[in-house]
């Protein structure tokens, strides 16, 4: 944790070709997620979110409140990346591993769900605002809009280079870990060239998977969060030193490609090591079962405690464990609340 911006993928909602908003609903409902931004408004200064249609903004606003929303804009604490181009596998001895934006097709007009997807910025938040928040007026939308596009980068026009690093470094990643190579294809990685990550089963002729919200299902699930973890690690590059939340299981993978690039491995070790501190009060799932709200917590971030507790957890290291779990204690500052909550074992 040697930044104090994380880009965050646990936030990224994704998207099947059909349904946009269905999924944005129903991401407000998901009380795991709503508990690990709690954690991350105590760990980090700014959380910068993935998006391809603002959806995460009315679910902000439904889990925050909107005077919260607008003062955690307000002071940085979320900046939106907008990525136009998702992650996907095209089947049937198709591409394999590709990126591609979906279009309007031939239609003449566009639902709001479209709007929202493809349309400019203003008119994708401007859409999630009127129909997921409709109790804001327009008056008060103007604003808003103003402010989250001033917090936004759009990664336009996303070139070859993009796409053939992200399934180049998926099919290395996969041929360099005999774990991942055994449950894909049940043979060792020597022995895989890329066309057999062409011939995946599990997929009709032409058709387009991508990662679901949901658990991985089967290996083509596998190929595509292999996927999406690279191109969030491409995404944290237009970030100066941005640290980078990837999904629990992630830390082989990663140790591996470091191992495979050549990069000291020291650092990696540092930064697992504080994702997995033992015997600390478990904040996310106290927020996840409603005895604390995202007020709550976002009070005791702007304790003077918790914003030092931030400031020194940006040079810890692997052997300051004990210490780290003393001041994460001491930055949440009520002792009592603290004794009632579960802790992470």
């Amino acid at each position: 944790m040697k930044s104090e911006s994380i880009v965050d993928n646990k936030l990224y909602i994704r998207h099947n070709a059909i349904g946009f908003h269905k999924r944005n609903y129903d991401f407000q409902y998901n009380s795991f997620i709503k508990g690990h931004l709690a954690n991350q408004l105590l760990l980090y200064n700014k959380i910068i979110i993935p998006t391809r249609d603002f959806g995460i903004i009315p679910v902000l606003i439904k889990w925050m409140g909107l005077k919260l929303f607008n003062k955690a804009i307000d002071s940085n604490t979320f900046y939106f990346l907008r990525v136009k181009d998702a992650v996907g596998y095209f089947g049937g001895d198709g591409d394999g591993i590709i990126t591609f934006t979906a279009g309007r097709g031939k239609s003449k007009t566009w639902s709001w769900p479209q709007d929202a997807m493809f349309g400019e910025n203003n008119i994708a938040i401007e859409q999630q605002l009127r129909n997921f928040c409709p109790d804001i007026s327009k008056q008060e939308r103007e604003p808003i809009i103003k402010n989250i596009i001033n917090k936004s980068k759009t990664l336009r026009n996303i070139n070859s280079a993009y796409e053939k690093y992200i399934t180049d470094e998926t099919y290395e990643d996969v041929k360099g870990d005999s774990e991942l190579s055994q449950y894909i294809f049940h043979k060792n990685g020597k022995e895989i060239n890329n066309d057999d990550f062409r011939k995946l089963e599990g997929i009709e002729k032409n058709q387009i998977r991508i990662l679901q919200q949901e658990k991985i299902r089967d290996p083509i699930d596998l190929l595509l969060q292999i996927a999406e973890i690279n191109m969030i690690l491409y995404l944290s590059t237009l970030f100066e030193d941005a640290d980078l939340f990837v999904p629990d299981g992630a830390e082989a993978l990663l140790k591996n490609k470091i191992l495979r690039l050549g990069i000291k491995d020291n650092y990696l070790d540092n930064f697992i090591a504080l994702l997995e501190l033992k015997n600390i009060p478990n904040i996310g799932k106290a927020v996840q079962g409603g005895d604390f709200s995202l007020l709550d917590i976002w009070k005791i971030r702007e304790k003077k405690h918790s914003k030092n507790f931030r400031k020194w957890l940006r040079k810890a290291s692997k052997q300051d464990e004990k210490n780290i779990v003393k001041l994460y204690i001491a930055s949440l500052e009520n002792i009592s609340l603290i004794q009632s909550l579960p802790v992470k074992v």
